[in-house]
């Protein structure tokens, strides 16, 4: 399994163009070490599983799905040695549609002014779909007014995801703030997503990070909602969903590949987090 590098870096956008800042590619996932940038990125996942955490949270990609890294937000891909999950992605500077128009949709203030956060996980919108798709269309063909298109295309997508995929919790956007979240729980976050399939205690946690167990419970919880045995069942329970459905490997052969020692406890902490039992799972 590839690692994450602890370090922490703001990545520097190169766009093609310096009056049309929009960068599409089509890519393989591979796993990065963790970055921030000022500007927004969208991917969307048409080939493969992908896992992929943004701050705090871990999320499994599978086709049809997209994701979303708000501005300054800290993402890295990981490497679970499962697919080479196939993806497009937009990245988009936030002046992006004012360039055009002044009076046109601005992403700056309704990101960085107003503090708005787009959802990172959005689930087989086929719509959205449509939109990246005609846009990464749009951009390989270079046809007569394609950045008119494109720039209607891109207004179309953000007033989707502003009016139904704004998460309410605000956020104030500054660097250092993500900077510094760089930051205590980081060296134990990497040992969860590289070693999930072991045993890992608190206090070896702890240890990596520098601090009390005492200290970094509460500052685990504090940042992730979660207490840490809960985040490592979770985080267990979503690459065994994404196994049962891409794989034939037996159920047994699944839990015990995630670091569940006794199956039935697999079982029960399955339908706890996901409402259905691991073979009902697979069916759907």
């Amino acid at each position: 399994m590839k690692k994450i590098k602890e370090e922490l870096s703001e990545q520097r956008i190169s766009f093609p163009f310096s009056d049309f800042k929009i960068l599409v590619s089509d890519s393989k996932v591979r796993a990065n070490e963790k970055a921030f940038h000022e500007e927004i990125e969208i991917k969307y996942f048409y080939e493969g599983v992908s896992t992929l955490i943004v701050d705090k949270d871990i999320i499994v990609a599978n086709p049809g799905d997209i994701t979303i890294v708000n501005p300054f937000e800290i993402h890295a891909n990981v490497d679970i040695g499962r697919s080479n999950a196939k993806y497009l992605s937009i990245i988009l500077n936030l002046d992006f549609l004012k360039e055009l128009n002044p009076n046109g949709l601005d992403l700056r203030k309704a990101f960085v002014s107003s503090g708005k956060k787009l959802y990172n996980h959005i689930a087989n919108n086929q719509r959205l779909q449509s939109i990246i798709l005609r846009v990464n269309e749009e951009i390989k063909g270079e046809k007569e007014n394609y950045r008119l298109v494109v720039y209607a295309l891109i207004t179309e997508l953000f007033a989707l995801l502003l009016r139904d995929y704004v998460n309410n919790e605000k956020v104030l956007y500054k660097a250092e703030k993500y900077t510094k979240r760089a930051d205590l729980i980081s060296p134990a976050l990497t040992k969860i997503f590289e070693d999930f399939n072991k045993k890992i205690t608190v206090k070896e946690l702890a240890d990596l990070c520098s601090v009390s167990e005492y200290h970094f419970l509460r500052t685990f919880k504090k940042e992730t909602g979660f207490t840490v045995i809960q985040y490592i069942i979770n985080y267990r329970i979503s690459l065994a969903e994404t196994l049962l459905k891409t794989t034939n490997n037996t159920i047994e052969e699944i839990a015990y590949a995630c670091g569940f020692e006794d199956v039935s406890y697999f079982y029960r902490c399955y339908k706890k987090i996901k409402g259905v039992s691991p073979k009902k799972s697979r069916k759907q």
